[in-house]
């Protein structure tokens, strides 16, 4: 332990675990970065839907459930592994306010079965950062359509400039590469999830290159949601059984 430099009049003090908590939090959030995303619906090429919404903190345990199953080197392939890892981290510091003005959203079946979650988080009013696309049941582009979703709630509700996402697999980088990302320089400029590189769009690409190119191959999805359909996605169900080409 270091001594102080000058006499202090007292050795050893207390605070109440209340008082400390204020400053362990993330932050208070932002009501700038939570303008709630409007549901919508991404159908399969069997019409059966899957919904795509905000998720609440109150289903963060049946997240959490889901990914905890990633967490063993059985799924180390496709860095899976790793992903699910890092997810999870976010996911419970999201769920117990240690991350500053996060966003999650998930896709349910019709049987309000997780089958994917995308997470985001905003530096600030210009700049929201890309943390993980995950899905628990590879189906028909449903990663896509999700890392898709959450970028759209950035620049089209929200109102950024920037999307900074980072890729930790071969998968992650051909989503990049299909979607115009580009670099900035490196590693003068370092991604938070471990200072690897960063992959951004800006606004203007968003809007005349991504989204024209999103609509026309149907990722965006339909909206309205109906009432009846989005209330059979609460409550929400962990993965009953993951997919993912093992």
């Amino acid at each position: 332990m270091a001594k102080p430099p000058v006499p202090i009049s007292f050795d050893r003090f207390s605070f109440r675990v209340e008082e400390i908590e204020e400053f362990l939090r993330g932050a208070p959030p932002d009501p700038r970065f939570q303008k709630p995303y409007q549901p919508k619906i991404y159908r399969l090429k069997g019409g059966e839907p899957v919904i795509i919404r905000p998720a609440t903190k109150d289903e963060a345990p049946a997240i959490l459930q889901t990914l905890k199953q990633l967490i063993d080197d059985k799924y180390d392939k496709d860095f899976y592994h790793l992903v699910g890892v890092r997810t999870y981290s976010e996911i419970l510091a999201w769920y117990q306010r240690r991350l500053k003005d996060g966003y999650v959203m998930v896709g349910v079946n019709g049987d309000g079965e997780l089958m994917g979650l995308v997470n985001h988080r905003f530096w600030d009013e210009d700049v929201a950062i890309s943390l993980h696309t995950i899905v628990f049941k590879r189906a028909e582009r449903l990663g896509l359509v999700l890392y898709l979703s959450k970028i759209e709630h950035a620049f089209d509700v929200v109102g950024v400039n920037e999307w900074w996402a980072t890729f930790e697999s071969p998968f992650g980088f051909r989503m990049g590469f299909r979607f115009n990302h580009v670099t900035k320089p490196w590693p003068e400029v370092q991604h938070e999830l471990g200072g690897s590189r960063v992959y951004y769009i800006n606004k203007d690409q968003w809007k005349r290159v991504v989204k024209p190119f999103a609509i026309e191959n149907g990722w965006m999805g339909e909206r309205p949601v109906p009432e009846d359909v989005l209330e059979k996605t609460r409550p929400l169900k962990p993965t009953r059984r993951l997919e993912i080409e093992f």
